[in-house]
């Protein structure tokens, strides 16, 4: 008797399993039992029904409907009466009820996490949830021109953005609300739950109808840079392999790549327009660059962040082809031009700060720092204004003055150590000790950097242990004798905010170490959270927030892929560089001065001017840094002021003489 009750159980069980369906059959076969039994009960213990069906009948009312209580006589029916009715509110209303919430609430679920494939064509996808991808939302929200302009080419009208995140719930909705900020509610961006290794998952947010796919990376993903490059591969591989596009709706793939190594396999994954980032390379180029210019920072986050200023546009005009780059440069009132990309193949050749003797070609489209873009065109009376004797090389071209030998602090580790140390080593003029001072294992350390081919004579690597939120740790290294200090975001821990809370600690107990108002050493530091910028206004350093620049780019090279070629040059090591230049080095410290008069200057010593940093400002917003101002604006320079200039590292970069050591 047991094994059959348990068989009866377990049977049970399987069928209310299988969903509402069933488990309303089965409270209906309840319903016609207590019915039955209730109903055969009153005939067989009263005379008030003629036959056994109307007795049935009389107890399923009493069941479904309690109002009938009321119209029973005899005290036998009534009993029955109330027990039928009880067990209606527990059967037929209370289980109705509770399997129609069940279902509801399956079915709410089922939508919020975004399993109903979509049906949208020409939108912009993202595949990943990472600390790039609210940043990356942000800045396509801002960026209406150029995203305008963007979906014009693909005939779409309307922005729509779909997001495939691991885990959809109404937690990230509110995650993507706080970092768009409360004007900007995300109406148009629609998450659907998967995995971008699954192609049944890319089929769901319609991979294939898709104007744009970005692949961001993750500094905090399982497994590691490794980890991430493997499913960017894998992605790409399915991305290509799986789809079937209509002629010239190709989308354009844009990924993050942490291991340079691996882009040309990721080349070979996917065949149709592929712009890869190299996310550490890039973040790392920055850093080194300013760690040997202090105050690029500020350019960096003007350059590439949508909400500040200026910003680095690409246009074409083929009516100037022809004219002379020394006629071209002042004939954008509103704008400062840098130089061409060229198509070359299947991608661009960038070529920027050129003599003023080249002649663009009618393919060649125009890269320019402006404010917005319609400001980025020529003018007809600067272009007829400019028209005179063919211009020549410039007379003479200055040396980019360099510190021949620098040390420097690091603290922190990260994937972006073995990268950063690379890219010091790229500049053959200059010498670098770096000591790294981190809680991780020295050996661990050492390990991963013996597959670094780095010139011992220009670049020496010391590993220090110790704890840099460690007072005594810290002061044990002894930071007050480098040239620069970096604190660098730590992916080993398990997120961007535990990363950032420890560079803050940090951040504070160095400024304790340091006297109040002492400048050097330089202090550089990485944030993850772009909320955290705003602890470091008004206070001495630096801030790179990697997450903001990488997303900038992967958004921006999505929507106009040549600017991928133009931050590697702008950013990357050789060729054209951002450099300040002393404003004595033009003759230009103390007397008036229009930017007109310094361009000109620039351009006599082979130079393009982007802008002037003046030193009363640099510790305010923006670090004194004017980009693009007006060519009528005027300033009294005094000698420690900057000119921000755009010339060329291999020519231009010569020693300078060693500063006194504090």
């Amino acid at each position: 008797m047991p094994v059959l009750a348990d068989r009866l159980t377990v049977a049970l069980e399987r069928l209310i399993q299988r969903g509402a369906p069933y488990q309303l059959l089965v409270i209906a076969g309840l319903i016609v039992l207590v019915a039955l039994g209730g109903g055969l009960l009153a005939w067989g213990l009263t005379d008030a029904f003629a036959h056994p069906g109307a007795a049935v009948w009389w107890a399923f009312l009493r069941l479904t409907d309690p109002g009938y209580l009321g119209d029973d006589e005899g005290t036998t029916l009534r009993v029955i009466s109330t027990v039928v009715t009880v067990l209606g509110y527990v059967l037929f209303m209370g289980s109705l009820i509770a399997i129609l919430t069940q279902g509801l609430s399956r079915t709410m679920r089922r939508l919020e996490s975004g399993l109903t494939p979509i049906a949208v064509r020409d939108h912009i996808l993202i595949l990943g949830w990472t600390n790039r991808t609210g940043p990356i939302v942000r800045e396509l929200m801002l960026s209406e021109g150029r995203v305008r302009r963007f979906l014009s080419r693909r005939g779409a009208r309307r922005l729509r953005i779909v997001i495939l995140a691991e885990r959809v719930d109404a937690g990230l909705y509110q995650e993507l609300r706080d970092q768009l900020g409360p004007a900007r509610p995300p109406r148009q961006v629609v998450f659907r739950s998967g995995s971008s290794m699954r192609i049944e998952h890319l089929r769901r947010v319609a991979f294939e109808q898709a104007a744009a796919i970005l692949l961001p990376g993750a500094d905090f993903a399982l497994g590691g840079a490794e980890a991430t490059d493997t499913r960017v591969v894998k992605t790409l591989m399915s991305i290509a392999r799986h789809g079937h596009y209509r002629a010239g709706r190709v989308p354009v793939v844009v990924a993050e790549i942490f291991d340079t190594q691996k882009i040309p396999i990721a080349r070979r994954a996917y065949d149709g327009p592929l712009e890869l980032i190299a996310g550490d390379a890039f973040i790392s180029r920055l850093i080194a660059q300013n760690a040997r210019h202090p105050g690029l920072s500020h350019v960096y986050a003007e350059l590439l962040s949508y909400e500040h200023g200026n910003e680095i546009y690409v246009r074409t005009h083929p009516e100037l082809a022809g004219r002379p780059f020394g006629v071209l440069r002042y004939a954008f009132p509103e704008a400062v031009l840098l130089g061409v990309v060229r198509p070359e193949g299947s991608g661009f050749r960038p070529l920027l700060n050129p003599p003023p003797t080249f002649t663009p070609e009618p393919e060649d489209r125009f890269v320019l720092i402006a404010r917005r873009y319609e400001a980025a065109v020529p003018a007809a009376t600067a272009l007829a204004a400019a028209a005179g004797p063919a211009p020549t090389a410039p007379a003479r071209r200055m040396t980019m003055a360099v510190q021949p030998q620098r040390r420097v602090l690091m603290l922190g580790w990260s994937h972006k150590v073995r990268v950063l140390i690379q890219e010091f080593a790229s500049y053959p003029g200059e010498s670098f000790e770096i000591d790294v001072l981190s809680v991780v294992p020295a050996a661990e350390r050492a390990a991963a950097m013996r597959r670094l081919d780095v010139p011992g004579e220009r670049v020496r690597v010391r590993h220090l242990e110790g704890d840099y939120t460690v007072r005594a740790d810290l002061e044990r290294a002894g930071p007050a004798g480098y040239d620069n200090v970096i604190l660098l975001g730590s992916d080993w821990l398990d997120s961007g905010e535990e990363a950032d809370a420890r560079t803050i600690l940090g951040y504070v107990l160095l400024r304790a170490l340091l006297p109040e108002d002492a400048r050097d050493p330089a202090v550089l530091v990485e944030l993850i959270d772009p909320a955290n910028a705003r602890l470091f206004r008004r206070r001495p350093g630096e801030v790179i927030i990697s997450p903001v620049v990488l997303s900038h780019m992967l958004a921006h090279a999505a929507l106009r892929q040549e600017l991928t070629s133009v931050f590697g040059e702008l950013f990357g090591p050789g060729g054209a560089e951002i450099f300040f230049r002393a404003v004595g080095d033009y003759g230009l410290a103390g007397r008036p001065a229009t930017f007109r008069d310094v361009q000109q200057h620039a351009e006599a010593a082979g130079e393009i001017a982007l802008g002037v940093r003046l030193h009363r400002e640099a510790d305010g917003p923006g670090g004194g840094v004017y980009l693009n101002p007006s060519g009528t604006q005027t300033w009294t320079f005094r000698p420690e002021d900057r000119i921000v200039v755009l010339t060329r590292y291999a020519e231009a970069a010569s020693p300078a003489p060693d500063r006194p050591r504090p």
